[in-house]
């Protein structure tokens, strides 16, 4: 008979790959956690299993409900994130990338809202934006600053021109990743994007406005460990491609379809995203001329 899947509240899923670095990290963050009914599944896809086998173990010594996944292909981030959740029953998700952090109260707080609030598909939380140096082959933290706390809301309009928050602020509903088929894992990044496009499609993310969730730069790492970095910094000339790529290929088939639809949204949200960023250059044009030419 199959082994049948552990049952938990939370299933937290960190992909991992050949990062040593960060992974003990993550393993604290899920310790810390003040809420407890949780399964923290671990997929390495297919890196070196040594330190994912390491953590886990630590972490099922430490009291908590730990997985290991290795996977023997790697084929993306979003076929090793549904691969983890798929390993768990439970009514929460949320995936917490390796290099990332969470205040202890996140899942308390987050859970609490949901299950007190039937109607979201999910709540996304303030993110702290922690900028870090990698050149000593540790993390270090250069700075700090908020990521999003001008959000007040979350629109499926704003999300149409860029992503307004990281994974790791993101705890949904099982039953919404379900109907939606998971992530999608024929893109290479972006997918948490697109997923989150597709849950507003569906109905609503609530905000929580308390920053709970730390999200980890590096702005730039040694030759040769780009693996070190993060895709929005590092694999920004892919982020560019798959961008075209995914608001063409939306906008297009809602053009053969004779229908206004998601692709005009996201055509407008990139008109958008443009304007507001010559606007920009043009202020920082026009203050750095005043600064050179100050009133006698």
């Amino acid at each position: 008979m199959p082994e049948s899947k552990p049952t938990a509240t939370v299933t937290i899923v960190t992909r991992t790959k050949n990062r040593p670095q960060f992974l003990p990290r993550a393993r604290a963050s899920v310790e810390a956690q003040n809420f407890r009914d949780l399964v923290w599944v671990v997929v390495n896809d297919a890196g070196d299993p040594a330190v994912p086998e390491r953590e886990v173990k630590a972490a099922q010594r430490n009291g908590l409900r730990a997985l290991l996944v290795n996977r023997e292909a790697s084929i993306g981030m979003e076929a090793a994130s549904n691969d983890g959740i798929n390993r768990v029953d439970s009514r929460y998700i949320v995936i917490h990338d390796d290099d990332d952090s969470w205040d202890p109260a996140f899942l308390e707080k987050t859970v609490h809202f949901l299950d007190n609030n039937p109607h979201p598909l999910g709540v996304v939380t303030y993110s702290a934006r922690i900028i870090e140096d990698i050149s000593s082959g540790e993390p270090v933290t250069v700075s700090i600053d908020s990521y999003n706390d001008k959000l007040r809301a979350i629109y499926l309009s704003d999300l149409c021109e860029h992503n307004r928050f990281p994974p790791i602020s993101f705890l949904f509903r099982r039953r919404a990743y379900e109907a939606l088929g998971g992530f999608d894992e024929s893109l290479p990044v972006l997918g948490d994007w697109d997923f989150n496009l597709r849950i507003l499609l569906q109905g609503e993310i609530a905000l929580l406005p308390e920053t709970l969730a730390n999200y980890h730069l590096r702005l730039a790492v040694p030759d040769g460990q780009g693996h070190l970095g993060n895709t929005v910094t590092t694999g920004l000339s892919q982020h560019a491609v798959i961008d075209c790529r995914y608001r063409n290929h939306i906008l297009r088939e809602d053009v053969k379809a004779g229908r206004i639809g998601l692709g005009m949204l996201l055509a407008m949200g990139r008109n958008l995203a443009h304007t507001t960023s010559r606007i920009s250059q043009r202020i920082d044009t026009l203050e750095t001329a005043i600064s050179s030419h100050p009133e006698d």
